[in-house]
């Protein structure tokens, strides 16, 4: 029988966002933990009563947080995937795909110093709902000429935002897709385009490149037609 670990004082959880909500993570005698608590709250109750069953407290690891702090289960990761495997519900099956290839694959690659690094990786889970909101929306105003065109995707980081949480580890973005032809618009706009001298110059630079082995290939076509019409005529 499994007996479940001793309440070990633990550093401060990671902070992980998922589909807008916190899930922390602890690393707990060389595996990582994730907090019971926060995983039942991104379920329906009929989900949350088949996790709780298959994962009884002797399964999982009593964390605590802080000496004030209450302890709180925990449950490794691998021991989570498992029971999430055993459900046919789209939304534990949606968990363990976050699990398997965003958070625990980044989880590996944490360096030592990893405020960098934490802060990378919940961006990347915003970045991914903001981005996934702008197309959609996106593609229904453009209607069938979205097939034909390239996006220009723009993501803008608001430090200030009002509902970014105290600790700062949460972060909000904002994200606007638009067909690549807008552009030349979104440049030349009031508002211009969020970005700094630097990158416009590297942005007009490599347009210039394009443009200029268009033209060129422009001007062999035309020489070409030419050569062929002299070539009819003689």
């Amino acid at each position: 029988m499994t007996h479940p670990d001793p309440i070990i004082p633990q550093p401060p959880p990671l902070t992980l966002c998922y589909l807008g909500k916190p899930v922390r993570v602890v690393q707990h005698h060389g595996h990582y933990c994730l907090l019971a608590d926060d995983i039942l709250q991104l379920f329906g109750p009929r989900l949350r009563r088949s996790l709780q069953q298959q994962l009884p407290p002797q399964l999982g690891c009593t964390i605590s947080l802080s000496p004030q702090d209450t302890p709180q289960t925990g449950w490794p990761a691998a021991t989570l995937q498992r029971a999430l495997r055993h459900s046919k519900r789209p939304a534990a099956r949606r968990l363990r795909l976050w699990l398997e290839r965003q958070a625990l694959p980044a989880l590996q690659q944490r360096p030592d110093c990893y405020a960098s690094w934490e802060q990378a990786l919940a961006m990347a889970a915003e970045a991914g709902q903001q981005i996934s909101h702008a197309v959609l929306q996106a593609v229904l105003q453009h209607g069938p000429g979205w097939q034909r065109s390239h996006w220009l995707l723009t993501l803008n980081y608001s430090p200030d935002h009002p509902r970014r949480h105290a600790h700062g580890r949460l972060v909000e973005l904002d994200s606007q897709a638009s067909p690549l032809q807008a552009l030349a618009q979104r440049i030349a706009g009031p508002d211009g385009l969020d970005c700094n001298h630097a990158e416009l110059l590297r942005l007009a630079s490599a347009c210039y490149q394009q443009l200029a082995k268009r033209m060129e290939k422009q001007a062999w076509r035309v020489e070409a037609q030419q050569q062929r019409g002299r070539a009819a005529a003689a």
